[in-house]
């Protein structure tokens, strides 16, 4: 018996709740189709456009939401806004940045993915950061 267990693979480890991600995006298209697939990877998905980082914040907290996917393909700038807002007021989740094609990112962006990236891709970078998100804040 005890070789029996020994050969045996070790189970993966499931999380108690899905990942709760907010997409902010103003591409309905693009954010319906990215909603559907990261569902379909067992995720929680909101999706929202971009608004001031005061509303995408509380988005995020009435979410609960532990990733934050910004969309910077309208405007770069505003992505950043976005961004630095979600780290001031809301820094329980940690952002991803869905990066134009052919985009480069400075050295202190978020984490981030291409746009166009794979759903594979796309969710091993989801994985990414929620292993690697901040503490639990006290809100």
């Amino acid at each position: 018996m005890a070789s029996e267990a020994g050969d045996r693979a070790p189970a993966p480890v499931r999380r108690l709740h899905a990942a709760r991600l907010l997409l902010v995006s103003d591409d309905r298209g693009y954010g319906g189709v990215i909603s559907l697939l990261l569902e379909q990877e067992g995720f929680a998905v909101r999706a929202t456009a971009h608004a001031a980082p005061v509303r995408v914040a509380e988005v995020a907290r009435e979410h609960r939401a532990d990733i934050v996917l910004v969309d910077e393909a309208p405007s770069r700038p505003r992505a950043a806004r976005t961004v630095a807002g979600l780290e001031q007021l809301y820094p329980r989740a940690r952002p991803l940045l869905l990066r134009a094609d052919g985009e480069s990112g400075s050295p202190a962006a978020a984490d981030h993915v291409a746009r166009s990236s794979p759903i594979a891709e796309l969710t091993a970078a989801v994985e990414r950061c929620y292993a690697n998100r901040r503490p639990r804040a006290a809100f």
